[in-house]
């Protein structure tokens, strides 16, 4: 089950970068002895303010480790809600489509932090590469320092967004990556730069003191102890057809003696989850709108999951949950390598198949778990190394990083 050779380049990426982040504490040191230390004003850029649970976990992640690095660090965020941001997070945050307050913004800031997650990709919209494309260059242009951060690279299936990002990697000063197909897929585009590959920014959050908080979450809906299967599905072209099989999967266990409670990570997802619940009696659908701390808590106290959305299943495996992907994007079946866990293809998918995958777990689930508790220690670790290397970016003027491990 682990995957042996990517635990070895973690460890290896660790003490490779252990000396430079060591370095890079003593020189914020002596700027502040000598009086010339200023603070960092960092403008985050991401997918925000849309009510994703995992984005809104991920942005949570960034500004808790950046403020672990820098704890003077003065940060703006643009987000489709800026009010709710500001409000949910302790920051500043402009609306992402004002272009003067964008502007403004990038004139003012000493970094561009794009990141984290899927930002560079054409399949869920057409205009994503160029938009978050045009920051960065906007941000060059300006000359101000840019960081793409945590950030998974792909899918890519136009030229122009190929072309685009192997523009926007060249131009950036520190770009660390959530997973090594991510730098493979760089490679690919013919990009030869140094870069670094770490983990999901949110692997990094604390799991603390949440398990109650998502007890009581259950409690309220109707969901005793036991035996729980965690749903998670979203929007997505034949979606129908694999939430058949995961019908049939939920029924099964039912008949066993286990509840079923299905998990929207975004208010899109009600729409493929209500249908859903209708074809499993008992199955309890939880409100939309979940904090990372409450789907953090409800996920930990799961047997098993199911799911598409890849927060979900990395707050599961946070959890030490066994988990099982439906994989509708490579970010899926990239996070589930990672730990060691199995992906099944979103579509065709047959009830069988899943059922087999869930036994399987199920039979090695203490060692599972175990292992996941491991694992995600060493991704935590590799995901906290963003914010530092942000740190030395802001205090040297040698912004470039090493070859990645």
């Amino acid at each position: 089950m682990a995957v042996a050779s990517d635990k070895r380049a973690a460890e290896a990426g660790a003490h490779d970068l252990s000396a430079a982040l060591r370095l890079a504490g003593l020189a914020l040191k002596k700027r502040k002895e000598r009086g010339s230390w200023v603070v960092p004003r960092v403008l985050i850029s991401g997918y925000y303010g849309f009510g994703n649970c995992g984005d809104e976990a991920m942005l949570l992640a960034i500004i808790t480790q950046l403020r672990n690095a820098l704890p003077e660090v003065d940060i703006v965020v643009l987000s489709a809600r800026p009010a709710d941001t500001a409000q949910n997070f302790g920051v500043k945050a402009v609306p992402r489509r004002h272009l003067a307050s964008v502007w403004r913004e990038l004139c003012r800031a000493d970094l561009l932090l794009s990141g984290g997650g899927s930002l560079f990709q054409d399949v869920t919209s057409r205009g994503n590469v160029l938009y978050y494309a045009l920051l960065v260059l906007g941000a060059k242009l300006l000359g101000k320092k840019v960081c793409l951060y945590g950030q998974g690279i792909g899918p890519l299936s136009r030229f122009f967004s190929r072309w685009l990002v192997k523009q926007v990697v060249r131009l950036a000063d520190l770009v660390t990556l959530r997973d090594e197909d991510s730098a493979l897929e760089l490679e690919r585009l013919g990009v030869r730069r140094p870069l670094y590959v770490t983990a999901d920014p949110v692997l990094a959050l604390e799991m603390g003191g949440k398990k109650e908080q998502g007890r009581e979450i259950l409690r309220q809906a109707g969901v005793g102890e036991g035996k729980i299967l965690g749903i998670s599905l979203r929007p997505w072209p034949r979606v129908e057809e694999a939430r058949e099989a995961v019908a049939d999967l939920a029924r099964h266990l039912r008949e066993e003696g286990w509840q079923v409670v299905l998990v929207p990570f975004h208010p899109d997802d009600i729409q493929i989850l209500s249908p859903l619940r209708e074809k499993i009696e008992g199955a309890v659908l939880l409100s939309s709108g979940l904090s990372f701390q409450e789907a953090v808590g409800v996920l930990s106290h799961l047997t098993c999951a199911v799911g598409m959305r890849l927060h979900f299943l990395i707050f599961a495996a946070m959890a030490g949950v066994p988990g099982v992907g439906l994989s509708y994007d490579p970010k899926v079946d990239r996070f589930m390598n990672q730990v060691g866990l199995p992906s099944l293809p979103l579509a065709p998918l047959s009830a069988e198949e899943l059922l087999r995958a869930v036994k399987g777990l199920l039979a090695e689930e203490e060692e599972v778990r175990l292992w996941l508790r491991q694992r995600v220690a060493e991704l935590s670790q590799r995901a906290a190394l963003d914010a530092r290397l942000v740190a030395r970016l802001l205090t040297s003027d040698k912004g470039k990083g090493e070859k990645h491990p």
